[in-house]
């Protein structure tokens, strides 16, 4: 039920910028073009939780907190490619991963406020074993580029998160045994599936000075 209301908000907010927006100033000679950086605040909303570990029973899907920054470029009006980087902390259960992916996004319109859609593939740095978590993304989703006055860009994404972690939990497939051989003891993996709502900054590079895009 809670999923089913964030859709809703989320889809709502999403269609109420476009209406906002759509009459506003959209006249600008370079739009869609140069370099961008992007400061990205998320919120992630399980939806799913597996592990090929016989003896853990979740109780909920879990929910995380994102941080992200990316750095990119448009090759073309309606297509941008990049490189982000980020840090994210999932509950339920807990977990610390430090992400990095390739970033890509598909404008609909060469214009100041445009729906986009996007698509980051990557996977996650670890510095220490014991605190962050090792594994590899996807996430994908539809987004709305849109000027809040003449200098502030904003960018509302909402979309799904997928995240496999191959490295669990160490354990012993001889469940039953009070002292198990070494030998039958392996990685359980834990795959993790969101559906995501983000809002963030742009700024773009204009004759190399930037610009709150």
């Amino acid at each position: 039920m809670m999923l089913k209301k964030l859709k809703l908000t989320t889809l709502f907010f999403l269609l109420f910028l476009f209406v906002y927006t759509s009459g506003s100033e959209n006249k600008d000679d370079k739009k869609n073009r140069n370099l961008f950086l992007t400061t990205e605040l998320g919120f992630y909303k399980g939806t799913g939780l597996s592990t090929d570990f016989p003896h853990i029973t979740f109780v909920e899907n879990g929910y995380a907190k994102s941080l992200r920054f990316v750095a990119g470029y448009f090759i073309n009006p309606h297509f941008s490619a990049g490189v982000g980087f980020g840090a994210d902390r999932f509950e339920n259960p807990g977990a610390n991963t430090f992400p990095v992916f390739l970033d890509f996004r598909g404008y609909l319109k060469d214009a100041r406020n445009t729906p986009f859609v996007f698509l980051d593939a990557g996977k996650t740095v670890v510095f220490n074993s014991q605190a962050q978590e090792d594994g590899t993304l996807l996430a994908g989703g539809i987004g709305y580029k849109f000027f809040l006055g003449k200098k502030t860009c904003l960018i509302a994404k909402a979309g799904y998160n997928y995240f496999n972690n191959k490295e669990f939990l160490w354990m012993s497939t001889d469940t039953d045994s009070m002292e198990p051989d070494a030998d039958s003891y392996r990685w359980f993996y834990l795959k993790r599936q969101s559906a995501t709502f983000s809002i963030g900054l742009l700024f773009r590079s204009i004759n190399d000075n930037i610009y709150y895009s």
